[in-house]
């Protein structure tokens, strides 16, 4: 039997440039974690990056749209991902809780993109973004609410009300842990049941 021939490499170019835009993209997101939005300069974001100035340039329009990138890919990789590998089959309650937990524990292993987001999503390029990161995440919790509604187990409430009960308290127990506090499995638990609770019927 013959062997499949291997896929031909990625031009050496494709791979650099991809790496690049990933440096740059973790910058924005370890600046304004640490400092702020208002010190993400093109200057220290390159630095940071290890890059030159110019370089932002080709891969970003600007330096708002390199943060607009990097604010998506976090919703994307921390928040939607994390969600996305809950079993769908599932019971929707036990599908809830365990989406929640998962998606904390992503934040967890990585407080730089919780408190780049925070920060994104208080500053004046949060409009800019359009809403993209908000329509996925609205699309889980509505996901999550059909299904529990239709097997009888959650309230009929609107999706904005149930993602705000579903997302506070993620945003409440970070910030501590931020500050020091960690919270024990036990803990995670009972906030996750609590998340629950607010939706069931």
């Amino acid at each position: 039997m013959a062997t499949p021939p291997l896929p031909a490499p990625l031009p050496a170019a494709t791979v650099t440039g991809a790496a690049t835009r990933a440096r740059l993209l973790r910058a924005a997101v370890a600046i304004v974690a640490r400092d702020g939005m208002p010190a993400a300069t093109t200057a220290a974001l390159a630095l940071e990056a290890g890059v030159a100035e110019g370089t932002l340039y080709r891969h970003f329009d600007s330096k708002d749209d390199l943060l607009i990138a990097a604010y998506r890919q976090i919703k994307q990789e921390v928040f939607l991902n994390a969600a996305a590998g809950v079993d769908i089959s599932l019971p929707p309650p036990e599908r809830l809780e365990r989406a929640w937990k998962a998606i904390y524990l992503a934040y967890r292993a990585d407080p730089d993109a919780f408190a780049f987001g925070q920060r994104f999503s208080e500053s004046p390029l949060a409009e800019r973004e359009g809403g993209e990161s908000a329509r996925a995440i609205g699309r889980l919790v509505a996901d999550l609410r059909r299904a529990g509604i239709a097997s009888g187990d959650f309230k009929n409430l609107p999706v904005d009300l149930l993602a705000n009960l579903f997302l506070a308290p993620i945003a409440y127990l970070l910030k501590s842990e931020l500050k020091g506090r960690r919270w024990t499995d036990a803990e995670l638990d009972h906030a996750a049941g609590a998340v629950l609770a607010g939706w069931r019927k």
